[in-house]
């Protein structure tokens, strides 16, 4: 029995990774399938939701998918209270859903701005709230997606104003709610890759090529997700300088 817990450290552990149908967040589903947990993906892309699901499963491990639109916070509040019903708990929320718009700072319309902003920043707040609820008194993880964007001092480029003050802010409550998770047992830290070969990458930036994909990422993230290889860390966020 110890074999296996030594063998599978989260058996038992649900997990909720949004944005989880592709990329970062579908490789993030699968890494911590493998370590044992029951994982909820999350997205509001049904057909990748059903295609994540199914290659996890086929490989024998505990997938299930949700439809969510984390900036809508009743869908929010449903999802987490689903989770609670038929869960009994949640110990890993990984915030991972974002988009990404561009343009120049002064011609952007607010709608853009406003759009981004609820979805990189607000539904994390959303989720990460819920999840704080479901994971007192019994403790938990909490991983955000951020980006090198959202770290100072690195190289920032014309047209994505939007998406690095996002990525700031997510860095900003990474911390903030490190600070309020310790006296419940919950840690929260983040990841802040760089360029990741993704389709959000490719859409944005087509003329980028890096050797850094997502499950180079996945494993930090699972690596943050498990207290047996992470410990007490909390209140960090990781930077992930990719290989180009």
């Amino acid at each position: 029995m110890k074999a296996l817990s030594q063998a599978l450290p989260l058996r038992g552990q649900v997990a909720l990774i949004t944005g989880g149908g592709r990329g970062i967040g579908a490789a993030t589903a699968e890494a911590l399938a493998r370590k044992g947990a029951r994982v909820i993906v999350a997205s509001r892309t049904e057909a990748e939701l059903t295609a994540t699901v199914a290659r996890i499963q086929a490989d024998g491990l505990d997938a299930t998918s949700i439809l969510l639109d984390v900036a809508d916070e009743a869908a929010v509040d449903a999802t987490f209270a689903r989770i609670a019903a038929e869960q009994g708990r949640l110990d890993i929320l990984v915030n991972n859903a974002a988009m990404l718009l561009s343009g120049p700072f002064a011609q952007m319309p607010m709608v853009d701005w406003d759009r981004l902003l609820a979805v990189n920043l607000r539904g994390a707040v959303l989720c990460a709230r819920q999840a704080f609820r479901l994971m007192r008194g019994r403790g938990g993880s909490i991983v955000n997606v951020s980006s090198l964007g959202g770290v100072p001092g690195t190289e920032k480029f014309p047209g994505y104003a939007a998406y690095t003050v996002s990525k700031f802010a997510l860095t900003g409550l990474t911390e903030a709610l490190a600070a309020e998770g310790r006296e419940h047992n919950i840690r929260v830290n983040a990841v802040a890759p760089g360029a990741v070969d993704t389709a959000m990458l490719r859409q944005a930036a087509p003329h980028l090529r890096t050797r850094t994909g997502p499950a180079d990422v996945a494993k930090v993230i699972a690596f943050l997700c498990d207290s047996t290889e992470s410990g007490c860390m909390t209140g960090a966020t990781l930077a992930i300088n990719s290989n180009l």
